[in-house]
């Protein structure tokens, strides 16, 4: 029977809120809302919809996700980067580590998500469409034409692309079309469908992270 894992992405360095933000000590680790930090309301808000966590991260904040996780009172293991890489080849190399029918959850670990059951609801029907070997992401109901986000343009439920962070008269013009949605980075998959499109659009990597 296949698991859902979720895989914890913590290894940025949190420029954008410099200098409470430090490179040994990133926003998602600091204790920002009530004496807890956004790594910590991630891990508990996870473990209840998830049957395992996969923290991935550099190894250099891997003390501070290890202690973290544990004051939670969860268990997990770990994929930790001696040099960042970006996003694809970690997933890659996550979903090597895991069942082919594993559905994995990708979350970042410095979301701010007050409605947790709306989350809850949105991710199980997110695991659904997993096990139909779709690739699930997550986007987020535009407020304003924000220019720090990047933007998926969708068409019913599927997606058209992706588009980088725009300037201002294009995230207005995203909003008035009304197909736009911020791109939270969060994404949902079973591992063999995961590695079976790397394989094809990224052959490379793919025979990198089998190599590692």
């Amino acid at each position: 029977m296949s698991r859902v894992i979720n895989f914890v992405l913590c290894g940025g360095a949190g420029t954008r809120l410099w200098p409470l933000s430090r490179q040994k000590m990133p926003k998602q680790f600091i204790p920002l809302f009530n004496g807890r930090s956004l790594f910590q309301d991630t891990i508990r808000r996870n473990i209840q919809i998830c049957d395992e966590i996969l923290v991935i991260s550099n190894v250099e904040m891997s003390h501070l996700a290890k202690g973290q996780l544990e004051s939670e009172g969860a268990n997990g293991r770990y994929l930790l980067e001696p040099v960042g890489r970006n996003t694809a080849p970690a997933l890659g190399l996550g979903a090597l580590m895991v069942d082919p029918d594993d559905i994995i959850i990708v979350t970042t670990s410095d979301h701010v998500i007050t409605k947790t059951a709306v989350f809850e609801q949105v991710v199980q029907s997110a695991v659904e469409l997993a096990k139909q070997d779709f690739i699930v992401t997550f986007g987020i109901e535009p407020t304003h034409p924000e220019t720090g986000f990047g933007y998926i343009e969708h068409n019913e439920g599927n997606v058209i692309q992706f588009r980088e962070k725009p300037d201002l008269q294009t995230a207005e013009a995203y909003l008035a079309s009304g197909n736009f949605v911020w791109n939270s980075g969060m994404f949902c998959f079973k591992a063999r469908t995961f590695l079976s499109e790397l394989q094809q659009y990224a052959p490379l990597m793919h025979e990198a992270g089998l190599k590692a």
